[in-house]
């Protein structure tokens, strides 16, 4: 029987390109891990979409001279070319300003209201004399009372992660007009941290051994710190509205004083979407074609949003980069719980680390960053997405150098697998006349033991997102393919003994045949390409069809001429693009 793995990848804020600490962070391990269950055979949706609402959107928009539609508009626009050309499998990539989205969002709020799990209160929000307005979070800047790190939002510091209540940063100034930004009191609902933190505590307690041990610990840390009210509304106009139509049914003692200007907050909203983007896709036939984003459905997979989202055995994976953990550690588990729906809680919260860029934290809005679009195109999406798979950081802060880009790539991939790959299609191609067909050899035992304990391994550290090891076996059975041909030194054979070359011959083939899987969840393009030339067919998963085993045949035949399956780079050229 099949598992149900529903993956919710963190949805990207739609205020500028999306960089390479964004693909080290969460998307390319959300990926990464739905390939590798689907040829589980397992039935798996993963949706995201682009978070379209909030501050950074109308910031970029004020920079621009547009609307904030119009941002959203532009940069979901390019998020799903940017993705599409990384070969993301989404089932579903869509956007929060969906109709869909906002009843859902609508729907979660009113029964958190009902439920108890939000409640009233006043809060002193920033103001600016100088604007006459309420300003949203990001539209406040100044320094941080922990860290004392300097520009940061007055909502949560982007260099150490605390959460900031309102007052507490240092000198804070509007974003708008430099001036002062005071405080001044408003009415708003709030999640009830403070009431209900002893549910999260159970749910927290449950997934140590499962999340990483620096995100249960840094939880663990927050809970232990004793969590606060957290405010749910703001006064703001880019944002979904309240469902004001459905509060004033309510009792009053339920309802605000006054609405006008209140919209839900984008940290609130947003999660949902792992839940509205679920619906979405289930109302969709599977022969839709999503103009507006990205939809698929495999063969088989037509279950409704409840068969996921009701099912306790049900797998919920969530992926994010470090500054949204709390997020989901906490507020989603919370907003679950309190919606008091039957929902299945998440299983695994998978949360990487910062990359770094050559010693410096990625930054759009500092314009220290790289254009993954250009880098894909100019050096392949395989190329890149090997290095990243490669540092993934895990469990400690990686860094990205164009220096170390080009060795890992150079060194490993193309060294070992590629090599390999190359030399072993060439011999067959040139002395075999690209063909071993019927043949009646036993594959070697230490060819076999190596495979399959490949893919054993393999699997253990997939299921559990250790993705860095995963890709390591795959590089050391490549080592052991490469130091299996130089031993049985083919080359001198064919010309004693032709038999017993063919023999060789088969069994580094299928070595090679294997890494037509291997490689798929980590280098899709590669993978494709690969089936090509050994004239086999590329991998296509099919729901409750394990494919994630060795296979051995006895027959193969070039399908197309050898090429280079990934190509070296020039340490020059490529250093070139610090300068630019």
């Amino acid at each position: 029987m099949n598992k149900k793995i529903l993956i919710g990848i963190a949805w990207p804020y739609v205020n500028g390109d999306l960089h390479l600490g964004h693909f080290a962070g969460y998307l390319l391990p959300a990926d990464i891990f739905a390939r590798f269950q689907r040829l589980l055979g397992n039935d798996v949706l993963m949706t995201s979409g682009s978070d379209c609402y909030g501050t950074p959107i109308t910031i970029e928009a004020d920079k621009q001279g547009v609307t904030s539609q119009e941002i959203a508009n532009t940069y979901h626009k390019k998020n799903v070319e940017l993705f599409q050309k990384y070969n993301l499998s989404y089932n579903l990539y869509t956007k929060t300003t969906t109709p869909n989205h906002k009843k859902v969002v609508q729907e979660m709020f009113l029964q958190l209201l009902k439920n108890g799990y939000i409640c009233k209160g006043t809060m002193r929000q920033y103001y600016s004399e100088a604007d006459k307005k309420f300003l949203p979070d990001r539209y406040v800047e100044g320094t941080c009372p922990h860290c004392n790190a300097k520009e940061q939002r007055s909502d949560q510091c982007e260099s150490c992660g605390k959460w900031l209540e309102a007052g507490e940063l240092l000198e804070p100034i509007s974003k708008i007009s430099r001036s002062p930004a005071g405080l001044k009191e408003t009415e708003h609902y709030f999640l009830d941290f403070e009431r209900y933190s002893s549910v999260l505590q159970k749910y927290v307690n449950s997934k140590k051994g499962i999340w990483r041990d620096w995100v249960y610990n840094e939880t663990i840390g927050w809970l232990n710190e004793g969590l606060k009210k957290r405010a749910i509304t703001r006064d703001m106009d880019w944002a979904i509205d309240l469902p004001i139509d459905e509060l004033q049914k309510l009792p009053a003692e339920l309802q605000l004083k006054d609405y006008s200007g209140k919209k839900i907050y984008v940290w609130f909203e947003a999660v949902i979407g792992y839940l509205s983007a679920t619906v979405e896709w289930s109302d969709l036939p599977a022969s839709h074609v999503y103009k507006d984003g990205i939809f698929f459905k495999q063969p088989g997979q037509m279950k409704t949003w409840k068969d996921y989202w009701l099912d306790p055995k049900t797998e919920i994976y969530n992926f994010m980069g470090q500054d949204n953990l709390v997020f989901h550690t906490l507020m989603w588990p919370f907003q679950l719980i309190g919606s008091q729906g039957g929902y299945t809680l998440p299983h695994n919260v998978v949360v990487n680390k910062f990359m770094n860029l050559e010693g410096k934290k990625f930054s759009k809005s500092r314009n220290w960053t790289i254009d993954s679009l250009k880098m894909a195109n100019k050096y392949g999406s395989d190329l890149v997405r090997y290095y990243i798979s490669a540092n993934f950081p895990e469990n400690k802060e990686g860094n990205f150098t164009w220096e170390n880009f080009v060795l890992g790539v150079n060194n490993e991939i193309v060294a070992n697998l590629g090599n390999f790959i190359n030399r072993t299609l060439k011999f067959l191609e040139t002395k075999f006349e690209g063909k071993i067909e019927n043949s009646k050899f036993v594959i070697a035992d230490e060819v076999k033991s190596a495979v399959n304990s490949c893919y054993l391994k393999t699997s253990d550290y997939l299921n559990t997102c250790e993705f860095v090891n995963a890709l390591d076996e795959i590089m050391l059975l490549g080592k052991f393919a490469n130091k299996y041909f130089d031993e049985q030194k083919i080359w001198q054979t064919i010309k004693e003994n032709p038999v017993q070359a063919k023999e060789i011959m088969l069994n580094l083939l299928n070595f090679v045949s294997n890494f037509v899987l291997l490689l798929e969840p980590f280098l899709p393009e590669a993978s494709i390409r690969l089936a090509g030339m050994l004239g086999i067919k590329p991998v296509e998963p099919e729901l409750e069809q394990n494919r994630w085993q060795a296979t051995f045949n006895n027959s193969y035949k070039l399908q197309l001429p050898v090429e280079i399956l990934f190509n070296k780079l020039d340490l020059t050229t490529v250093l070139a693009e610090k300068e630019g």
